[in-house]
């Protein structure tokens, strides 16, 4: 597992490093929304890694941070940033057709927030109109 865990957070250092990746969200306002096959042939041009092990990189990665923010914990990644669970509390909602309201229940979210790096590297870019 430590493998993996390794080779895990190279792919995140790659990834935050990739030209495609940081060309395109240069280029345009618009969200950047990536299906898994998009992102492992992302990884596949960044790492060298056949289709499969790019597949499996993603998958453990998704996985190992779900699975540590859901013992609870947070993870920081050095130069990427930090992924933590935040609790919303209760609150009340209003129906804006009826104007009635109603009690949304407290729940936990997941949570990302950038590095100092990251920030960095994002402030650096300009944005073409298009």
């Amino acid at each position: 597992m430590a493998a993996y865990k390794k080779a895990a957070i190279i792919v995140w250092q790659k990834l935050q490093n990739c030209v495609l990746l940081t060309n395109i969200a240069a280029q345009t306002k618009k969200s950047i929304v990536l299906k898994n096959k998009e992102l492992v042939q992302k990884i596949q041009q960044t790492v060298p890694a056949t289709g499969n092990r790019a597949s499996e990189l993603l998958d453990l990665t998704s996985a190992l941070i779900a699975k540590i923010l859901a013992d609870g914990d947070s993870l920081a990644i050095q130069g990427f940033g930090t992924f933590e669970v935040k609790k919303k509390e209760e609150r009340i909602s209003v129906n804006p057709s009826t104007g009635s309201l109603w009690m949304i229940p407290p729940k936990y979210v997941a949570s990302f927030k950038a590095g100092t790096t990251m920030k960095e590297k994002i402030k650096n870019y300009t944005v073409h109109e298009q």
